[in-house]
């Protein structure tokens, strides 16, 4: 086992045994930080809004009814 050490911006320091489970342990939390940068919401292909259920009906009592039209 070695011991690890870090020191931060601050001035604090850290220090760790660096162990077979604490390695194992930081690439699994690097591997799921990884995937999450991945996984975006953004990939949504539905609509930006519903329609109104009546629009359909709206339109054919007034012809006239919505933006240039």
């Amino acid at each position: 086992m070695t011991k690890k050490q870090f020191t931060g911006r601050g001035g604090e320091t850290w220090e760790w045994e660096e162990t077979p489970e604490v390695s194992e342990a930081v690439k699994k939390l690097h591997r799921s930080s990884v995937e999450s940068r991945i996984q975006r919401p953004h990939d949504y292909q539905g609509p930006l809004y519903a329609p109104h259920p009546d629009i359909k009906k709206l339109e054919s009592e007034a012809p006239d009814y919505g933006v240039g039209k």
